[in-house]
């Protein structure tokens, strides 16, 4: 049940990962400078909203489906974090970029609000436990 419900999320992290990590010589120019930007953070709300549906959907890791909102907020800006500093330290014609790890968080919590607006309180509720964060998330969405 896990993967058939984070296989989205996987293939696109996955992605985002080789995208972002392909040597700088091998990708076409963008026809303006904004694109980059734009498109880390449509990758990025991508990735959170299909980590955050997918792991609250699964039932294997009950652990995960009830703290996924807060996993999946510091695990995604993690990743973007990490995929600019290994730009900037192990890739040739690839340098880190403050702005583009600044447009994958924006991404990540456009992600979130998308979700909050599809699920609402409802993603949130029958939680197999009671967690700290479904309890801070339901009372905002109060």
């Amino acid at each position: 049940m896990f993967w058939r419900h984070n296989f989205i999320a996987t293939f696109l992290t996955l992605i985002a990962g080789g995208l972002c990590l392909t040597p700088g010589k091998d990708l076409a120019a963008a026809p303006f400078i904004s694109f980059d930007k734009f498109a880390h953070l449509v990758l990025f709300t991508l990735i959170s909203l299909c980590w955050m549906v997918g792991l609250r959907r699964q039932t294997r890791f009950t652990y995960l489906r009830d703290h996924f909102f807060p996993l999946v907020l510091t695990g995604a800006i993690f990743y973007g974090i990490a995929l600019e500093i290994m730009q900037g330290i192990a890739f040739v014609d690839r340098y880190a970029d403050w702005k583009d790890a600044l447009a994958d968080t924006l991404g990540v919590f456009v992600g979130a609000f998308i979700f909050l607006l599809i699920y609402g309180k409802i993603a949130f509720q029958n939680a197999s436990r009671r967690s700290l964060s479904s309890q801070m998330i339901e009372r905002f969405l109060n």
